[in-house]
């Protein structure tokens, strides 16, 4: 199904959701989500890291960092390197004119739940210079012997626990939607 073209200037919209919370069956066992808020990203990818055997992947079985706004356009584009590794997300510049504090906000590693198996499918296939919008809830996450895992719902904060985990209702990649 195709959609409109990914418009990765917009900020990220995050809205107040009612949406009570929900148990998903993984692997590992029942996994229950508490939505904190309803999310939609548009970017492009910076990068994609896929998770096999990380303690993580039974849930979360990709990483997507995003880039939107102005970071996709030159100077920003070739100017910062993005990097990610076991589960988290590094940028990087060596140019002084370029906006620290911008790159930190206006980027992303978001920690992907897919919804479903074509949404699945869909985010493995994400590419760096990918262009992806994703809609779903922002949730923190309990599971199994006591597994936790909690949201940032900040675009601001940086360093470890500033990831969204996202549950992944919708991916759009380039003009192809998946569902």
């Amino acid at each position: 199904m195709a959609r409109e073209p990914v418009d990765w200037t917009r900020e990220p919209a995050q809205t107040t959701t009612d949406r009570p919370a929900f148990t998903i069956a993984t692997r590992q066992g029942p996994v229950t989500l508490r939505p904190r808020a309803a999310y939609e990203i548009s970017g492009v990818a910076a990068g994609a890291e896929r998770y096999w055997r990380d303690a993580d992947a039974f849930l979360s079985p990709v990483d997507v960092a995003l880039v939107w706004g102005k970071l996709p356009e030159e100077p920003y584009w070739r100017g910062v390197r993005y990097t990610q590794g076991d589960r988290y997300y590094l940028w990087r510049t060596s140019s002084p004119e370029l906006d620290p504090d911008y790159i930190a906000e206006h980027s992303a590693n978001l920690h992907a739940i897919p919804a479903k198996a074509a949404v699945r499918r869909a985010l493995l296939a994400v590419g760096a210079g990918d262009w992806v919008r994703l809609r779903g809830l922002l949730v923190d996450a309990a599971g199994p012997g006591g597994f936790t895992w909690k949201t940032s719902l900040s675009r601001n904060d940086t360093g470890p626990a500033s990831c969204e985990l996202l549950w992944v209702e919708e991916a759009q990649i380039g003009d192809r939607v998946y569902r």
